[in-house]
């Protein structure tokens, strides 16, 4: 089983996941872990543009159409070798685009409200609101951007996910419980 969870700045996607692959007794990939594995299987610095969140410059984007192809099965190649086939809660990365066609996959996608979001920054951080609403807009612009750039999909348009869940309100232990019911539902205990 794979889990993915895409989300917004401020959603404790960290957190649900960590959650739920103790729930269900399966890995957490988080970026840090998919940074360690990649550096530890070699694979790190054949696709550096895909562990790091940095905008590709838009004229080397379109330059070919087949680089556009080779991109688009960046996201699948490096998670498949880097899980090799093993059950887990994949955090971001377009996980959600890379595990799209595989029947154990169950994607999220987190949200909530722009000012509980930035309070949760300012909270966990310790800093100012002005400095927190940046940090937020920032990020969800480079997951965007990273998102998109990798699958050619819009990222947060719930079309592309099993469920779209808002975390400012239920939390992380209703986001757990929500997916918990799903599962169950669906048959994935």
């Amino acid at each position: 089983m794979i889990i993915t969870i895409g989300r917004e700045c401020g959603c404790d996607g960290d957190e649900v996941a960590a959650r739920l692959a103790s729930k269900y007794g399966i890995a957490c990939y988080t970026k840090k872990e998919i940074i360690r594995l990649a550096k530890e299987k070699g694979v790190y610095d054949k696709y550096p543009f895909f562990f790091g969140e940095k905008a590709i410059d838009s004229m080397m984007q379109s330059v070919s159409d087949d680089f556009v192809v080779k991109r688009r099965k960046t996201p699948e190649e490096v998670l498949e070798r880097l899980l090799d086939g093993q059950d887990g809660v994949v955090v971001g990365r377009a996980s959600d685009f890379a595990f799209k066609n595989r029947n154990d996959a169950v994607r999220i996608f987190l949200c909530g409200d722009k000012d509980s979001r930035i309070k949760r920054i300012m909270d966990k951080h310790g800093i100012s609101e002005s400095k927190a609403k940046s940090i937020v807009e920032e990020t969800d612009a480079k997951r965007r951007s990273y998102h998109d750039y990798y699958s050619g999909e819009n990222w947060g348009y719930s079309g592309h996910y099993d469920l779209c869940l808002d975390e400012a309100k239920l939390g992380v232990d209703g986001v757990v419980e929500m997916v918990s019911a799903y599962m169950k539902v669906i048959g994935r205990n």
